[in-house]
């Protein structure tokens, strides 16, 4: 009987030690709070906003966040919840890992991403936005700063997001010419490298020419609204209110031409470039469902526009890797249009000149024989001696 009452105690005294050993496990870590714990540059680093617009953009989705428990049945902070989706962003880790970093269950971490994404991408209307008519002058006098391109008021093209297969009957669709399945997606940009334009709903096999031709922005365009154009590099087609390169270039002003738009249109391959090294979620295949990751991209767009207009710094951000494009070069000599040629030849005109006759005018201004603008029609000739002048300049440059 006693040997019964020993092993009966023995038992207890097992069952004893195994629920003291469970409720150590159960024990909730204590998560440091990283806006006390990292300074504003660590903090950045790590999140890619500062900590005061991580504050200010909080109390904007923090209503449209719904209560999210983790794996031991523990609330998770609208705070945890941005702070965790930040993080995804800026690097593009396996929702498990970053679980494991916060704390979480991997579910967890899942429902914070698309609950946050839907919250901030509810903000594109305020901060993606297209200039109004009203806006365009400002707008063409700061692309005109950069390499004397007249009358843009921003910049388009197309970059591919890389993304896991949706399945179904029309997964190829999504596949690109590069082979992988992506996302095409539209973006415009002002000088400022800001985003005014994003579109995220086209599959990767969709050309350029079509996601801009089928978009509301290009119909407000089209219908006259606005006096200024785009700048699109040659996979679009030439029309009045988009501009593109000259494919093969036969004088000195189509040539000079050519250099200010690429110099001008490279801003937007340098913001999509900042784009996907602030957010490295975009650079490699993102692995949510299709309608989460369209979340994803337009919450990185608005973002990336916050952090641009409160000038938070990237590092590294001299050595950015430029997004190129690849334009199917085919489909543009179809699709130009009259109207199209037209513009760009009498901008080419009007505002670009030889080398000979930049040369010739700069000397004019140097002896003073001449004053005013090339181009604006207002040149005022104060010395007969310019025709002789003239005359032996036209012989030597032979223009």
């Amino acid at each position: 009987m006693d040997e019964y009452l020993e092993d009966l105690l023995e038992i207890e005294e097992i069952a004893e030690w195994e629920e003291m050993i469970n409720r150590q496990r159960r024990q909730r870590k204590k998560r440091i709070d990283p806006l006390l714990y990292y300074s504003e540059k660590e903090f950045q680093q790590r999140y890619r906003l500062s900590k005061e617009l991580f504050t200010e953009l909080l109390e904007r989705i923090e209503p449209q966040l719904p209560n999210s428990l983790d794996q031991r049945g523990q609330r998770i902070s609208p705070c945890n919840q941005f702070l965790v989706t930040l993080r995804y962003m800026a690097t593009g880790n396996f929702q498990l890992t970053l679980g494991d970093c916060s704390d979480m269950a991997q579910s967890s971490v899942s429902r914070c991403l698309k609950d946050v994404c839907a919250a901030v991408a509810t903000l594109a209307q305020e901060f993606i936005k297209f200039p109004t008519p009203q806006d365009e002058n400002k707008m063409m006098m700061e692309f005109s700063q950069i390499a004397g391109m007249p009358g843009v008021i921003g910049c388009v093209d197309g970059t591919h997001i890389p993304i896991k297969s949706p399945g179904g009957p029309n997964a190829e669709l999504y596949r690109c010419r590069k082979i992988f399945f992506s996302i095409n997606v539209m973006v415009v940009c002002d000088a400022s490298l800001r985003f005014t334009n994003v579109i995220v709903n086209w599959p990767g096999s969709a050309h350029d020419s079509r996601i801009f031709s089928s978009s509301r922005l290009a119909q407000s365009l089209e219908s006259g609204m606005y006096r200024g154009f785009l700048l699109g590099d040659s996979g679009y087609p030439c029309r009045p209110y988009i501009m593109t390169p000259f494919l093969a270039p036969n004088t000195h002003k189509q040539r000079h031409y050519n250099v200010a738009h690429i110099r001008t249109r490279n801003l937007i391959e340098r913001a999509i470039g900042l784009l996907k090294k602030r957010f490295a979620v975009l650079s490699i295949p993102v692995r949510t469902k299709l309608n989460n990751t369209k979340n994803i991209i337009i919450a990185c767009a608005v973002l990336h526009n916050c952090a641009i207009t409160n000038r938070i710094p990237l590092q590294d951000e001299e050595n950015l890797e430029l997004d190129p494009g690849e334009p199917d070069v085919g489909i543009i000599e179809r699709a130009d249009n009259i109207q199209g040629a037209q513009r760009r030849a009498h901008i080419v005109d009007s505002f670009f000149f030889s080398l000979s006759r930049l040369c010739i005018y700069f000397l004019l201004i140097r002896f003073k024989v001449v004053q005013g603008t090339p181009g604006s029609g207002n040149l005022h000739f104060n010395n007969k001696s310019i025709i002789l002048l003239l005359a032996l300049l036209k012989n030597h440059f032979k223009f």
